[in-house]
């Protein structure tokens, strides 16, 4: 039987009840939540992904193109960076829009108020808020490349600590900033099982995007050995790759880059899952309301 009972996303729940409810939760609701990011989130996908697609594909040329022609390489270099580089400020803008519409939904849920309210109200909040959750990844991102160029602990320490920021500003808004201190002092007690829980979801996230990456890769390999074999048969000289390999390109990137959105909806829900398993560990807001409204009544 179909499991029709909603979910309730105040409660303390292990690595595996928080997983098994990611997708309990995505089930019941991806309905307002795919509607909402088509329209607010996959148009930035489709353009940008288009045109940064194909500004790859140049890159690719490019480097067949070094060692013979320099001059050709570097006019190829210019021309692949103004594709890229809209391109993925296109990008930039529809993730951002997209993890401010997903956790505005997940805050709307836990009152209720998701059952009222409208996509275009859910896209009216999440722009509203861009501008935190931009500041919140942005200081994340900037702290992840920090623990990047101090090796991989330090690294693995600021994912783990920081992964609750933005459920954070969602639930409490705390700002940018303060999102930070917030998620640090929830998991401050419980890093492991949150760093396990990172892990688990990034494996989730990788084999869902896989499946749409593989074919992807095959073709790329493919056309690199086919044109590979054609520099060695013309004794090195450069070879073009293949005209209908940059409108490939163009459409697989955009096709992923939907994939990518589609599939972040685990990674925001599950992490909001763990934000309240935590806030009910080391506060019990959750009963305290329950006594709250014994009382009243």
């Amino acid at each position: 039987m179909q499991n029709t009972v909603p979910v309730q996303l105040r409660q303390v729940r292990d690595l595996g009840q928080i997983v098994s409810t990611t997708f309990t939760f995505i089930k019941q609701n991806w309905r307002p939540l795919f509607c909402a990011i088509a329209i607010l989130c996959m148009p930035f996908a489709i353009a940008g992904g288009f045109i940064a697609g194909g500004g790859l594909v140049g890159f690719q040329q490019m480097g067949m193109q070094a060692e013979q022609d320099p001059f050709q390489a570097l006019r190829l270099f210019q021309s692949s960076m103004l594709e890229v580089i809209p391109g993925y400020v296109l990008l930039l803008i529809g993730f951002i829009l997209l993890i401010s519409l997903v956790h505005e939904y997940l805050r709307a849920y836990q009152p209720g108020l998701h059952q009222t309210m409208t996509t275009g109200e859910l896209i009216k909040g999440a722009i509203s808020q861009m501008g935190p959750y931009l500041g919140a990844s942005l200081l994340t991102w900037l702290l992840y490349i920090v623990g990047l160029l101090l090796i991989f602990f330090p690294f693995f320490y600021v994912w783990g600590v920081l992964s609750l920021a933005l459920a954070a500003h969602a639930m409490e808004r705390t700002g940018g900033a303060e999102a930070l201190t917030r998620s640090y002092n929830l998991v401050k007690g419980d890093f492991w099982p949150t760093l396990g829980l990172l892990f688990v979801i990034g494996i989730i996230q990788y084999l869902l995007m896989y499946v749409v990456q593989l074919p992807v890769l095959i073709v790329t390999l493919s056309v690199g050995l086919n044109t590979g074999l054609q520099m060695i048969q013309n004794e090195g000289s450069p070879t073009d790759l293949p005209n209908w390999y940059s409108l490939f390109m163009s459409f697989a990137t955009a096709l992923q880059w939907c994939v990518m959105m589609l599939v972040y909806t685990v990674v925001a829900t599950s992490m909001t899952l763990k934000y309240f398993s935590r806030v009910e560990e080391k506060e019990g807001l959750g009963l305290k309301e329950k006594i709250a409204g014994f009382e009243q009544a």
